[in-house]
């Protein structure tokens, strides 16, 4: 028997079948949107201060700050701004009320200061910058380094890392990049990583002692993996500097995230 379908069965069928396919150009789109970089352009702010009235700038307290301030990003800048805040005010350390701005925080330094560099010969500073470390698509790293000296052999440098989703328009941290219930082995492996740099060191069991392992919030994605950054007399004493650890990517995989695996995409380490 020969069936008859009808033009509505037909108009039926191809307007289905065409809003199917929009469906899934739309979410190709999407997809694409998610993936591409986006645009960011910013520009450098500074704020520089000197104790009033001394004879030569070069032995007078100062105060330089300068940083990153992102077009159209209110909700990164408001994140830098609050970082460099903290660590200026030695990150919650100080029994001082905390200051809500770097005007502020500069001039009671020099305040502080002013009588007491007297004693000393050499300047006594408090430095701020920040500044782009990498970009890997939307994911940008952004290294906020402070800097005090009020005497003695040397001052106090301090280093925090800022991960900042661009499409998302929000803090990435490591919690957020290692897969729910992977945090074990991820630490594992960086206790790893940290033995073969001990072994780099030439160090001897007294140091291994001395500096056991630490866990870090500060990180950051490479071609060639996961680095954890650890400031100053964290890992080691002041002479061996910074230190940074890396989980090679090829360990990574089921333990980050897939939309954090380190590939080749574009990027600038």
């Amino acid at each position: 028997m020969l069936q008859v379908t009808s033009p509505r069965k037909r108009l039926f069928g191809n307007g289905l079948l065409i809003s199917t396919m929009l469906l899934l150009v739309l979410a190709g789109c999407e997809r694409d949107s998610a993936t591409e970089p986006m645009a960011l352009t910013s520009q450098t702010e500074s704020l520089e201060m000197t104790a009033p009235g001394c004879a030569s700038p070069d032995d007078c307290a100062s105060v330089m700050i300068s940083r990153q301030v992102f077009a159209d990003r209110p909700a990164l800048n408001d994140a830098v701004y609050e970082q460099l805040l903290q660590q200026l005010q030695g990150n919650g350390e100080s029994d001082d009320t905390p200051l809500d701005s770097l005007d502020k925080v500069a001039q009671k330094f020099i305040e502080d200061t002013a009588a007491d560099s007297e004693i000393s010969a050499a300047r006594w500073q408090l430095n701020g910058n920040v500044k782009t470390l990498a970009r890997r698509g939307n994911l940008l790293t952004l290294a906020t380094s402070t800097y005090l000296y009020t005497g003695g052999a040397h001052g106090m440098p301090v280093t925090r890392w800022l991960n900042w989703d661009l499409a998302k328009d929000s803090r990435v941290t490591l919690g957020d990049v290692i897969v729910p219930g992977q945090e074990k082995n991820f630490w594992k492996m960086a206790e790893e990583a940290h033995l073969q740099w001990l072994d780099t060191q030439n160090a001897r069991d007294d140091f291994r002692q001395n500096w056991p392992f630490a866990q870090t919030d500060d990180f950051r994605l490479t071609e060639k993996g996961l680095i954890l950054f650890y400031g100053v007399y964290t890992l080691g004493p002041y002479s061996m500097g910074e230190v940074e650890l890396t989980i090679p990517r090829e360990k990574l995989a089921g333990v980050i995230r897939e939309p954090y695996l380190p590939d080749t995409g574009n990027h600038s380490d």
